[in-house]
């Protein structure tokens, strides 16, 4: 497996579902990460991807140039993504704080 992504920014290369509301995702890093949108849907979307709720529509997702999309032009930032999917990896704390998921204060070199 390749190490944390240094200038470039993820991208899914490949995406199955593996439940309701749970994606696997793989990246161009190499890394393969779960993630559970059920939670996500509940508590941290916006009013705009609230229609991810329903299984059908959220099983209506496509795999575009690196971005999962869904219809009705929306989509979810990979970054974001492999942010859910690997949070608690100590070796990427440093990134997700670079890209503004974390507060930097909490990061140690």
């Amino acid at each position: 497996m390749k190490g944390p992504l240094a200038d470039a920014m993820p991208e899914i290369i490949e995406v199955s579902p593996v439940g309701s509301h749970v994606l696997r995702l793989a990246f161009n890093d190499g890394r393969r990460g779960t993630v559970d949108f059920g939670a996500l849907i509940d508590t941290d979307l916006p009013t705009g991807l609230a229609s991810l709720r329903d299984p059908e529509a959220f099983a209506g997702f496509r795999l575009e140039q690196g971005t999962l999309h869904w219809p009705g032009d929306l989509d979810l930032a990979p970054e974001y993504l492999y942010f859910r999917a690997f949070a608690h990896e100590p070796s990427l704390q440093r990134q997700f704080a670079d890209w503004g998921y974390l507060e930097q204060h909490t990061v140690h070199a």
